[in-house]
């Protein structure tokens, strides 16, 4: 009865995976926190490094962004303990244990862990991470994020400062561009951004916004909405507080723009259950907020399950090697980029010229994938010590 199967062979038996083969097993997870003040502020920023270290000296890496808040150490240092003994190669198995055991938390501080992992399986094998996941692009649409402007002042301070940057983005090989406000604003000011920026760039490049859960009521969502419609905007992206899903329904059926959310939700069930009720057009997952490359290569094959889209959040080798194994995607997030500072929040941690700016964009548009081996990346060793305010060391 129906088409032929093939010969079955004699069954494999499968048994649970053992820590065993103590020459590969994790020996030690090193958490190094560092400060430095980025260009144009007088506050110190506080990032981290994680290196896991195997019993046969190999390693994987990990500097957390601008996603991870420093508050994730504690969990970074809780989720490593359950990394000793272990196999590296058991990345799935880690990934549920560490699921399972931060049930009652956010999850985030498993996301540079995972990272790691797979940084320290690519150079296990001299591939990199992109080509483990299987490879659908190797160049990345880019699109500027920016920082938020200050109103009044500074190089954002006004719509017609963002347009600007807008055009100068764009005239530097920019294909698309999405601006978040003045902290606090209200819609009127999304609004007066949203039409200058669309205005200038009609008919040049995508446009998008980003009031990250700025929007008080319904009300003020669907004003913005309205204008998403008029400037034929690419997506809008979290205008509401929370994520009730039959507000952002009401989205849906009156914006013809398509509404993007979740990267303030955890976790991937939550995401996934938002979109099978019709409460987004788009995802949003990020390999250091959502569990590392592995939870955003789940969230989108969820997504691709359900027909829909799945956008990488934030900047770095991480996502890059996300976005080049995923073919239902759009743009890579550029950012958050400053027309003065350049990209302030990103700590300079590069040894190879690395890059999260401008200069990072070809004739084509697009941003490389890192070609070496992991990650692909090169970290400055003597930078991150020479600011390092904390270590901790986890080891068997």
């Amino acid at each position: 009865m129906g088409g032929h199967r093939g010969r079955l062979d004699q069954p494999t038996m499968i048994t649970a995976v053992s820590p065993t083969r103590t020459a590969t097993m994790i020996r030690s997870v090193t958490v190094t926190e560092f400060e430095w003040v980025p260009d144009g502020s007088r506050h110190p920023l506080r990032k981290f490094a994680v290196d896991i270290t195997t019993h046969d000296h190999q390693q994987g890496s990990y500097v957390a962004l601008w996603s991870a808040p420093p508050l994730a150490v504690p969990q970074v240092i809780s989720a490593a303990r359950l990394l000793i003994g272990q196999d590296p190669r058991d990345r799935e198995r880690l990934w549920n244990l560490a699921a399972r055991s931060l049930a009652k938390h956010d999850r985030i501080g498993y996301g540079a862990l995972d990272i790691a992992l797979w940084d320290l399986a690519g150079r296990s094998v001299d591939q990199p991470v992109w080509a483990l996941l299987g490879r659908q692009r190797d160049r990345l649409p880019a699109y500027v994020s920016t920082v938020s402007g200050r109103k009044g002042s500074g190089a954002l301070g006004s719509a017609a400062a963002y347009a600007d940057y807008a055009e100068d983005c764009v005239n530097r090989g920019a294909l698309a561009y999405k601006f978040h406000s003045f902290p606090g604003s209200d819609v009127a000011d999304e609004i007066a951004i949203l039409r200058a920026v669309g205005e200038r760039l009609r008919g040049r490049a995508d446009v998008m916004t980003d009031p990250g859960k700025g929007l008080d009521t319904l009300a003020d969502a669907l004003r913005l909405g309205r204008v998403c419609d008029e400037v034929d905007a690419f997506w809008w992206e979290d205008p509401l507080r929370g994520d009730a899903a039959p507000a952002h329904r009401i989205l849906r059926e009156r914006v013809r723009t398509p509404l993007l959310i979740t990267e303030f939700v955890r976790p991937l069930e939550h995401r996934i259950g938002l979109a099978h009720q019709g409460a987004t057009d788009l995802l949003r997952a990020d390999p250091e907020l959502d569990m590392g490359i592995t939870g955003v290569i789940k969230t989108a094959h969820a997504a691709e399950a359900l027909g829909i889209d799945l956008e990488v959040h934030a900047a770095g080798p991480a996502q890059r090697h996300c976005m080049a194994a995923i073919r239902n995607t759009n743009y890579y997030e550029l950012g958050l980029l400053d027309p003065e500072l350049g990209n302030p929040l990103m700590p300079p941690v590069y040894a190879d010229g690395y890059a999260e700016d401008l200069s990072a964009i070809g004739a084509d548009g697009c941003v490389p994938v890192p070609p070496g081996p992991g990650l692909g990346v090169a970290y400055d060793r003597d930078w991150i010590d020479s600011h390092a305010v904390a270590t901790h060391t986890i080891a068997d």
